[in-house]
């Protein structure tokens, strides 16, 4: 039986400077022009300034990168994974289509703090940001010694995390996480590049998310002293980075809207129609809410207390069932049989049910609707 592993090699040099002094990229230049530049000895290391040549290729069936010619430059004493060598090349590529008007370098070697920066990023309005792919296993005083140089040096240090470390619990990587409240875990290895965001979540808002069928993220429990993580699995390129170097998706910024919603409908005083159209949103069709939810919601609103009365009325002596309350009942059951012509089956109603949120007032409404479905189907039955 054979075992799969990864191969260690010598550092790949993604970036040398040119014949006129200017940076450039290897997979970024006709092989050509590197061929003849290296054949020149025209091409230098941007971190000790010696020559350097260029190596790899598709013929060669590896990254194509530089490499000095005799021994290690002095500044690239770590062996690096395949990982790490494509990981740097993937978000260089996923930044430089987020800011085109950037300066997005490779490999950038920092006199302040005195590092060599992953990815680094000059905006036109002179912000600067250190994107670091970490992979291997790194000391917590070691990022934050890292961390702070950084800081002290007014660049944003942005930590991405290989998906080799996402099942380990590790310092460094709870301190990415309470620092930027996220941390986002890459496998440029996969086709397309897959990632995973990772960010805390109090137990509050646990007791939210399960309200309704709409998209939910994963939850990866307790981790370490962070509390609960929820974690988004998507393609990288379907995230991005916002203007202050924070992780943005579609799905999470639609979850935590509707989150920040119901916390505010659990404390409303009385069920209002804007906030849950709002809350529905594109969970339910616009023909739904129109039909069923509308309808329903202004006439629980008429008279909230019908359908208790009217289940107390037929069981309890001392509170009679009215004549009207039972007419009134009738004509919502012959409603929501009505809807069946509209294509709204039980099953469809049932659903709609699970949409409508289960929090403050906007519960009560819930369970009027849940109380007529359960009558509609023990008079049929």
């Amino acid at each position: 039986m054979g075992y799969l592993t990864l191969t260690q090699i010598a550092e790949p040099m993604l970036v040398a400077y040119g014949p006129d002094g200017h940076p450039i990229v290897a997979e970024e230049t006709p092989l050509d022009q590197l061929q003849r530049w290296s054949h020149e000895r025209a091409l230098l290391c941007p971190n000790c300034r010696g020559v350097v040549h260029v190596r790899g290729g598709p013929e060669k069936r590896t990254q194509l990168h530089f490499a000095h010619q005799k021994g290690e430059c002095a500044w690239s004493t770590e062996a690096e994974s395949v990982r790490h060598a494509r990981g740097k090349s993937v978000l260089a590529h996923w930044l430089s289509v987020q800011f085109p008007q950037a300066a997005i370098t490779l490999e950038e070697r920092l006199p302040e703090p005195n590092r060599v920066a992953d990815v680094f990023i000059r905006h036109k309005h002179g912000a600067c940001w250190a994107v670091e792919f970490q992979c291997a296993p790194l000391d917590i005083h070691e990022w934050q010694h890292r961390h702070s140089a950084y800081r002290h040096a007014q660049i944003l240090d942005i930590w991405i995390i290989g998906n080799n470390r996402r099942e380990k619990q590790e310092a460094f990587i709870e301190a990415v996480i309470a620092t930027a409240r996220e941390a986002l875990f890459l496998d440029p290895l996969a086709v397309p590049p897959a990632a995973w965001l990772r960010w805390p979540v109090s137990y509050e808002t646990l007791q939210l998310w399960p309200q309704g069928t709409a998209w939910r993220p994963s939850l990866e429990g307790w981790v370490g002293r962070l509390g609960y993580c929820a974690s988004l699995h998507d393609q990288l390129y379907n995230m991005r980075l916002g203007e202050q170097g924070l992780l943005i998706h579609p799905a999470r910024a639609t979850l935590e809207k509707r989150t920040q919603l119901l916390q505010a409908m659990a404390v409303a005083p009385s069920v209002d129609e804007v906030s849950l159209l709002s809350y529905l949103g594109q969970n339910a069709s616009e023909e739904a809410v129109r039909d069923v939810i509308l309808p329903l919601l202004r006439a629980y609103l008429r008279d909230p207390d019908l359908l208790r009365r009217y289940n107390f009325g037929r069981g309890s002596p001392h509170q009679p069932l009215r004549e009207e309350d039972a007419l009134r009942v009738q004509r919502a059951m012959d409603w929501l049989i009505s809807l069946a012509k509209k294509g709204y089956s039980a099953t469809c109603l049932q659903g709609l049910l699970k949409e409508l949120p289960f929090v403050g007032p906007y519960a009560a409404f819930a369970r009027y609707y849940e109380m007529l479905l359960d009558l509609l189907d023990s008079t049929s039955s």
